[in-house]
């Protein structure tokens, strides 16, 4: 691949990371202070520290990433992983005000908009998966578009946990509202967040009688998406 080719496609990469930021962010921006401190999907975090989280997960540099899961491990003598991230996201959530956390969420779409910093798929679900688990719990729609949400549950299904890898050899979920499908067999249709959350472990918000595959499950461990 040449070198132009491959800066036009971090560049694509980039300003899709920064549309879906800025959806999240257009979700925050009317929230009030209650729903801010109310629960996110991620068990033991609220909707800031599910942000806070965020913030430091796509808008930290990788050496930096890396230097500050082993302080946070040191200092709170974790061996879970998982308890890192909460101390690294509460310690975030508890510095800033919401002004200030959004600001930061804007000044990282922007830098991913230009292309700077890492632009891969982790980065494009880590804003599609967090943001779900902040705003749908409050009802806060977040217009994705549809290849955006293809491409985070195509490889959603890829890390499913093994149960829900065997239900997509068996089960087609399509989702209606845009226009994709993933897995074989008999279908299941839902709205593309509930596939998606529903591929990451999270409670589909789908009403029963749409749902009966999407049992809930456990709240997952917050940290990666």
């Amino acid at each position: 691949m040449s070198d132009s080719h491959s800066r036009s496609a971090s560049s694509a990469r980039g300003a899709r990371i920064a549309d879906a930021l800025d959806i999240v962010c257009d979700g925050l921006d009317a929230l009030t202070a209650s729903q801010w401190a109310a629960p996110s999907l991620c068990e033991g975090w609220s909707v800031k520290d599910t942000m806070s989280h965020l913030a430091w997960r796509v808008g930290t540099g990788s050496v930096r990433l890396a230097g500050d899961v082993v302080r946070a491990s040191v200092a709170g003598r974790h061996v879970n992983p998982m308890r890192t991230f909460d101390d690294i996201a509460r310690g975030i959530a508890d510095s800033g005000g919401t002004d200030e956390l959004r600001r930061q969420l804007r000044a990282i779409a922007q830098e991913k908009a230009s292309g700077r910093g890492r632009t891969n798929i982790g980065e494009l679900s880590e804003v599609v998966v967090h943001g779900y688990d902040a705003l749908h719990p409050l009802d806060v729609k977040l217009p994705f578009s549809a290849e955006t949400t293809h491409r985070v549950a195509t490889v959603s299904a890829l890390r499913a946990s093994r149960s829900t890898r065997a239900l997509l050899r068996n089960r087609t979920l399509v989702a209606a509202d845009a226009g994709w499908r993933i897995g074989s067999g008999s279908e299941i249709v839902a709205d593309a967040a509930s596939i998606v959350l529903f591929l990451n472990g999270r409670k589909a918000m789908q009403p029963p009688a749409r749902a009966a595959i999407f049992a809930p499950a456990p709240a997952p461990a917050p940290g990666l998406a």
